[in-house]
């Protein structure tokens, strides 16, 4: 295994479900950070959930896993979707998003309006009600001309006391009603977010090892770049996933423990 990991100079890594769980550190995440931090290796925590602001975000990956953060550590589905809305200069949006990420959308200059929208932006919003939906609803059926976008896929977003709603849940609802689908999904497996990461750090694809929980959306970013990748498998459900899945990892992983090994 040392003879694997030794090649790799930049580590990106899942957040939820894969360095912590909830407001709990999964086991060696801390340790294997602040290792990183020691030898001097690049690494981002890659998270499709935008039920954060990027400061809430940052201060709470900080908290949970006991690591100080730079911003060049943390890269989200909300700053994906933001970059692309001003490199097409979309400056007014009706964002479906917590107090957080329409905060964050309005500091980059993008305000949030129900009048004379350019686009509709659906986020992990866990303020989501019936007035939201309805409104949401009727702006994709009476407005088919304004894009729908979407920060991620997941369907769930695991917590310490189970899998919750996400974004790919609310797709399905808003779909059932309007039969429109997100015209683009910015969050993983989406290649932008991992392609922007190694575009800013510089660093070569071979070079570089993604870390995650699930297939579908870390493990077929990976691969869709041509960069290697660990799965974690830590229960039955992800096993028999992973027995029946057309998308392969370069490696299978338990848990994070062979990367804590190899940096101690």
């Amino acid at each position: 295994m040392s003879e694997f990991l030794e090649q790799f100079k930049y580590f990106i890594f899942d957040a939820d479900g894969t360095l912590l769980l909830g407001k709990q550190a999964l086991p060696f995440a801390s340790d294997i950070l602040h290792s990183l931090q020691k030898h001097g290796l690049q690494f981002t925590i890659l998270s499709n959930n935008s039920s954060y602001s990027i400061d809430e975000n940052k201060s709470r990956l900080s908290d949970i896993l006991k690591v100080k953060l730079s911003p060049e550590n943390i890269y989200t589905s909300t700053q994906a979707t933001i970059e692309f809305l001003r490199k097409n200069n979309i400056t007014q949006c009706y964002v479906v998003g917590t107090p957080g990420m329409v905060a964050d959308m309005n500091k980059s200059g993008i305000l949030n309006s129900l009048e004379d929208p350019q686009a509709i932006i659906l986020g992990f919003d866990k303020t989501l009600n019936y007035k939201k939906i309805k409104q949401t609803s009727l702006l994709l059926k009476q407005k088919t001309h304004i894009p729908f976008y979407a920060t991620h896929p997941d369907d769930t977003c695991p917590t310490e006391e189970g899998e919750i709603p996400d974004v790919g849940s609310f797709l399905k609802m808003f779909e059932q009603a309007t039969g429109r689908s997100a015209d683009i999904i910015f969050g993983k497996p989406n290649e932008i977010m991992l392609r922007s990461c190694l575009e800013k750090s510089g660093v070569k694809p071979s070079k570089v090892l993604v870390i995650g929980d699930r297939l579908e959306t870390d493990i077929k970013m990976a691969n869709d770049v041509g960069v290697k990748s660990v799965l974690l498998v830590n229960s039955h459900e992800s096993q028999h996933d992973l027995e029946h899945s057309e998308i392969k990892p370069t490696k299978v992983w338990k848990d994070l423990e062979e990367l804590y090994k190899f940096l101690k």
